[in-house]
This record gives C-alpha cells, sequence and structure tokens, in this order.
C-alpha cells in the first residue's frame, strides 16, 4: 500500500470543515474491516484512508501544524501501512472496569502471535510488532502485518469461506469474514501488483 506523505495530510482549518463526512466514510469502513474474535478481542484491518484519519485526527487535537512533527505522525502510522502484497491491522483487547485487567492480560501474553488468516489451503500468520508482550502481561493493543504471496493472494480470492483465527492456548477462537470484508482486502493487496 502506498505510504501516506505530506500531501495527502489537509491543514487543520480545511480539515475541520470536511470532518464529519470523512469521519462518516471512515466509520463505514472500519464496520467492513473490523472483526470481532470472541468475547475480547477485534481485528481492524487498517488501509489509508483509516491511517489518514489517525494522522489528520492527530494533528487537529495536538495542533501540529509543522510539516516536520506532521512528517513524525506520518512516519508512525505509515508503518501499518505495509509496502507489497500486505496489510495491516491493529489488535485490540476490550477490557472495563470491571475486569481482572492484570489476570486477563497475563492470560492472554502473546496473543498476537497466534492470529492467522484462514481458508481451504491458505494459512497466512500474521507477524506482530516486537514487544508489546511479556510472560507477566500483553498489551491492549497490537500491530500486525499478513505478507501474501501471488499464490495466496489468489487462493484468498477463491477460498469461499476465509476466516481470521486466533489460535492461543487461553483464547481459540475463529470467525468467517464477511464477503465485503474480503472483497475490501482483495482490492488492497490487488492494487498493490
Amino acid at each position: 500500500m502506498k505510504p501516506l506523505t505530506l500531501e495527502d495530510i489537509v491543514p487543520i482549518e480545511d480539515y475541520v470543515k470536511d470532518r464529519n463526512p470523512f469521519r462518516q466514510r471512515v466509520i463505514d469502513i472500519k464496520k467492513i474491516r473490523r472483526v470481532d474474535l470472541g468475547p475480547r478481542i477485534s481485528v481492524v484491518f487498517e488501509n489509508r484512508d483509516t491511517m489518514k484519519f489517525q494522522v489528520q485526527e492527530m494533528c487537529r487535537i495536538e495542533h501540529i501544524t509543522q510539516p516536520g512533527l506532521i512528517q513524525e505522525e506520518l512516519d508512525v502510522y505509515n508503518d501499518l501501512l505495509p509496502i507489497g502484497q500486505a496489510i495491516g491491522a491493529t489488535l485490540l483487547i476490550a477490557l472495563n472496569s470491571d475486569d481482572n485487567m492484570p489476570e486477563i492480560l497475563r492470560s492472554l501474553s502473546g496473543v498476537e502471535e497466534y492470529v492467522y488468516l484462514e481458508g481451504g489451503s491458505l494459512k497466512v500468520h500474521a507477524q506482530a510488532e516486537t514487544g508489546r508482550s511479556t510472560e507477566e502481561k500483553t498489551s491492549s493493543v497490537h500491530y500486525l502485518t499478513l505478507t501474501f504471496t501471488h499464490d495466496q493472494v489468489q487462493e484468498l480470492a477463491e477460498s469461499p469461506d476465509v476466516a481470521l483465527a486466533i489460535h492461543h492456548p487461553n483464547y481459540e477462537y475463529r470467525v468467517i469474514l464477511s464477503n465485503p470484508t474480503k472483497a475490501s482486502l482483495l482490492a488492497d493487496l490487488i492494487q498493490d501488483r
């Protein structure tokens, strides 16, 4: 996926004028690209629009206007837009104030290492950003990259039932992707050919 550049980011005053329709468009995109895996975990497959929204929001909230500082934000979020035939995703662990958070985060330690996209002969293992889990606990947010070969893209396109799965010893869930979700991921992968 093509990285975002300074030219993609509009000045705050222009962004604020068009924020509501852009925000709604990103909400609609995320409805398609968000997959809930069991009661605690969801995965959002990121794209240029979701990352542009994040950068624009950070600039708006933090009043970032200097090109160098905007570029720093772009550098952070562009890491979730892998180049080539790959998809970036954010894994989120849901916690609320009634939960025993230390126990939950301990039991899910390393969960980011057990995420797969699978169906038929397709099995793509998500690579996680390192350093977000220890034996004692895990972070509630993880960044993943799923890298595909040409053949795996073809398998994704042809497989009738593609699932997102977690095969962690303490958290085993598998969800078949909806047709709109699968089509959205394929569009990302095909545009980079």
